[in-house]
């Protein structure tokens, strides 16, 4: 019994042994098969050549063992000099003759190419890649000839030969030559190397973007090995993510500026089209903030693409499609669904968050219009709205508004009393929607005068306007040789100068004094609230405490005693037509500036910082000059006689008469020829319009306001804007915030 149980126990050991070999047999050859590859020959060369000549022969499924590899030319046996998986050498057999090479591997077999016996060959080329315009060296045999010179072509294509010799040619790669075998022609006889591999860059897209912005890069000769392939953006190295042979996917690199974009490979550099690197885009306005489907959305801002595609809106982390885009506007229509969530913007994979959207029935879209006082009635364009007026609940940055009629799609409603700049908010039943901007407290009320009024007499060349630190504004009345003060109320009274309009040369207290103004004249008034007055008859600067006492501060400035202005420091900039710009500073030392320009001496400048802006003599240029180093730029911003917005000399004005600045970064022109007043960023020179009235003479919000020749202008600390109207004998009060 025992012995059986032994028997048994062998035979099972055995049994498991056995198939433990089946299954070491089974993996080997399931190894060998996922191993092996088919045979394929992809390139050879050269093509002919004396025996001897060792020819390469490109592909796969060669294997390594050299045993099993042989090579016949046209039915003679030939040496194998080398086997690698992918690369065989082989040596023409003496005594061949011309006709096809047939290799063997391990029983497989392939037809490489006709071989020609001849002095002729081609043996290398170098490099083997390259682009337009390259130079590639041909190394081989029998490239001289009595007859003619050597011939060269690429891919078919002929190119220019820079040198030559019997063993060797220098020739230039011809345009648009594609990847091909480089092929030289002597004396009748034709010979092919290798091929040569043509590297171009037909397009790239984007074209705009930054760090990070995915480009790709269409053209071909390029390597379907992502590391051999080296691409910078203008000299810095890019991350190389997809590759092929007809394109690359690259990520735009940290610190990447803009210029032309290259790939190089093996060393051969191809340089494409310029990359312009553009800030990250911003959202400025999302309406509406909430919406049913179906209604659209636009998004406002700069920096977006022009090509919708390349701008992705995605609302509470779902893509929506964009219907149209240009740099500042993106469309889309809502499709419901989306749930309420942050709105992501990426414009070539740059990505900026904007507001929250709800996604609900009641929104708004638009208020018409977006700027008033109070009173002034407001439409507003949205969805879901009660058509009952009452059942609507208005409020202008918190504060109740009247509805007086009401739709599904629009309220009509009152600015309130006590009305600030700030949020519209709509209260229907559970939902509430608020506005896409701000309504703006901004409008135009008259401070003085018009038509018909008396109380103050404005020129219809101007005069000088100032406003001191409590609100009150200075009005120089060049006609009548005085100046006016008015409260913040609208209360006129006499401040200095004569009552009975009197001209003269006086110092003294209020209306003891005597002044003779011109159309060039002009005030300005310093940190402390005194007032600086160009007076052109007397060819001086007069001074006039916050008190109206008058005392002459500088003389003999000359016949062209013009506008004036002053800096934080207390010097006075005093213009002098075509002979530049006194500079006087608290002493009444004078000194010149902007010497030799043309300066328009009746239409105010200004001082910002360290620098002295002016009005050129035609009226349509602002100049800029450097007061610390004495450059200056003619036509700093405003080319053209015109109107347009725009940067710098792109922008277009009509006769400029004033200049001033509000302290934070920006300049206000009044632009006679186009009634309006135009604000120029200083730091990016954009010129843009803050409004444009048509002629007449009406009060009310930006869009319905009306004036008639704007002349000089001033600012307030509140950066509130008052206007010199001419034709309406007016001081009209501008609200901005």
């Amino acid at each position: 019994m025992k012995n059986f149980l032994n028997i048994s126990r062998v035979c099972r050991i055995w049994s498991f042994f056995g198939l433990f070999l089946l299954l070491i047999a089974a993996c080997k050859k399931d190894k060998t098969d996922i191993m092996k590859e088919p045979l394929k020959v992809t390139d050879y060369f050269p093509n002919s050549g004396n025996q001897g000549t060792l020819v390469t022969i490109q592909g796969t499924g060669f294997g390594s063992n050299t045993a099993e590899v042989t090579a016949a030319f046209s039915g003679t046996t030939a040496d194998i000099i080398s086997v690698t998986p992918n690369e065989i050498v082989v040596r023409s057999p003496k005594n061949g003759s011309t006709g096809d090479i047939v290799l063997k591997v391990s029983g497989e077999q392939a037809v490489v190419g006709k071989y020609t016996y001849q002095e002729l060959s081609v043996q290398s080329i170098s490099p083997a890649n390259g682009s337009a315009g390259a130079h590639i060296q041909i190394t081989g045999a029998g490239f001289g000839s009595i007859t003619g010179p050597a011939q060269v072509f690429i891919n078919g294509k002929q190119a220019l030969v820079v040198s030559a010799s019997d063993n060797q040619l220098v020739a230039e790669v011809p345009e648009a030559a594609g990847t091909g075998p480089v092929t030289v022609k002597v004396n009748g006889k034709e010979a092919s190397g290798q091929t040569f591999k043509f590297q171009s860059i037909t397009s790239i897209k984007p074209l705009t973007g930054g760090k990070g912005t995915k480009v790709r890069i269409n053209g071909s000769g390029f390597e379907e090995v992502t590391t051999g392939n080296y691409v910078d953006f203008n000299g810095k190295q890019a991350v190389v993510l997809e590759a092929a042979n007809d394109h690359l996917i690259v990520a735009a690199p940290d610190g990447v500026a803009t210029g032309p974009l290259s790939v190089s490979i093996n060393n051969q550099k191809t340089s494409g089209p310029v990359f312009t690197v553009v800030p990250v885009p911003v959202i400025q306005t999302v309406s509406p903030l909430s919406g049913p489907a179906g209604a659209v959305m636009t998004i406002a801002g700069t920096t977006f693409s022009p090509l919708k595609e390349e701008n992705k809106v995605s609302i509470n982390g779902r893509d929506v499609s964009v219907t149209s885009a240009t740099s500042t506007v993106i469309t889309l229509i809502l499709p419901g669904g989306t749930g309420s969530g942050k709105i992501v913007l990426s414009v070539n994979d740059q990505v900026v968050q904007g507001p929250d959207f709800k996604d609900q029935n009641l929104g708004i879209a638009k208020l018409s219009p977006d700027n008033g006082l109070t009173g002034t009635e407001v439409t507003i364009t949205g969805s879901g709205f009660s058509s009952n007026p009452a059942s609507n609940v208005v409020t202008f940055n918190g504060v109740a508004a009247v509805v007086k009629s009401a739709s599904e799609n629009t309220l009509v409603v009152t600015a309130p009393q006590g009305l600030s700049t700030g949020l519209v908010k709509v209260v229907n039943g559970s939902q509430t929607a608020i506005s896409p901007t701000n309504f703006n407290r901004a409008g135009v009320i008259t401070l003085a005068g018009g038509p018909g009024n008396n109380d103050i007499s404005v020129s219809r060349f101007g005069g000088g306007l100032v406003v001191d630190k409590q609100g009150n504004v200075y009005l120089q009345e060049i006609d009548n040789n005085r100046i006016k003060k008015i409260t913040p109320d609208g209360v006129v009274s006499l401040f200095a100068g004569s009552p009975s309009s009197q001209a003269g040369n006086q110092n003294g207290q209020g209306s003891a004094a005597l002044f003779s103004f011109s159309s060039s004249s002009g005030m300005a008034m310093d940190p402390d609230g005194n007032l600086f007055v160009s007076d052109y008859g007397n060819q001086s600067v007069r001074k006039v405490t916050p008190q109206g006492v008058v005392s002459t501060f500088a003389v003999n400035l000359g016949n062209f005693t013009g506008k004036i202005t002053i800096d934080q420091e207390g010097n006075i900039y005093v213009q002098k037509s075509f002979l530049g710009v006194w500079k006087i500073d608290k002493n009444g030392v004078k000194t010149s500036l902007a010497q030799g320009t043309s300066v328009k001496e009746d239409s105010q400048p200004a001082v910002a910082g360290s620098d002295f802006y002016w009005v050129d003599y035609e009226g349509i240029l602002l100049s800029r000059q450097n007061i610390a180093t004495g450059v200056n730029i003619r036509g700093w911003a405003g080319g053209n006689f015109g109107y347009q917005d725009g940067i710098g000399t792109r922008a277009m004005f009509a006769g400029l008469r004033g200049i001033v600045y509000d302290g934070n970064g920006n300049l206000y022109l009044s632009d006679y020829g186009n009634n309006a007043i135009r604000k120029v960023n200083i730091a990016t020179q954009e010129v843009t319009t803050v409004f444009k009235s048509e002629r007449g003479y009406k009060n009310g919000s930006l869009a319905e306001a009306q004036m008639n020749f704007i002349a000089d202008v001033t600012i307030d600390k509140d950066g509130s804007v008052y206007i010199l109207d001419l034709n309406n004998n007016a001081i009209r009060k501008v609200f901005l915030k």
